[in-house]
């Protein structure tokens, strides 16, 4: 069930960062795709996000931390010159607090999305094999 669970949180993942028109080519999307991850496995790291969570991604792919943070900046202005955020809002229902959000905001959002998506899917499936 948890292998189950984890590729969901994968694909929910990859789903939203192509929605937000963040290519795979780009170091910003695996960062994300990380730091959402490690989010949804320990929800205290999204009020550390800045220190402890940009560490670890940055000591687990052997770049410096400031690389971490210039490479999430980059995929949120490519998604917004894209017109990705305002694509991920319309698709999605949501409004980030202002039109191009932090590091820290997209972070958060992606990890609660995915994992509230992710349940959403497991629980379906939980009715169906009964």
């Amino acid at each position: 069930m948890q292998e189950c669970f984890a590729l969901l949180i994968e694909e929910k993942l990859s789903l939203f960062l192509i929605m937000l028109k963040i290519s795979p080519n780009l170091k910003g999307y695996t960062f994300f795709k990380e730091g959402a991850k490690k989010i949804i496995n320990d929800n205290d790291k999204k009020f550390k996000v800045g220190v402890g969570l940009y560490q670890e991604i940055a000591s687990d792919n052997g770049v410096k931390l400031d690389i971490v943070d210039r490479a999430m900046r980059h995929a949120i202005e490519v998604s917004y010159k894209r017109n990705g955020i305002a694509d991920f809002e319309r698709g999605m229902h949501i409004r980030f607090s202002i039109c191009k959000p932090s590091p820290r905001e997209m972070l958060c959002l992606l990890a609660e999305k995915a994992f509230m998506e992710s349940n959403k899917i497991l629980q379906k499936s939980k009715k169906c094999a009964v």
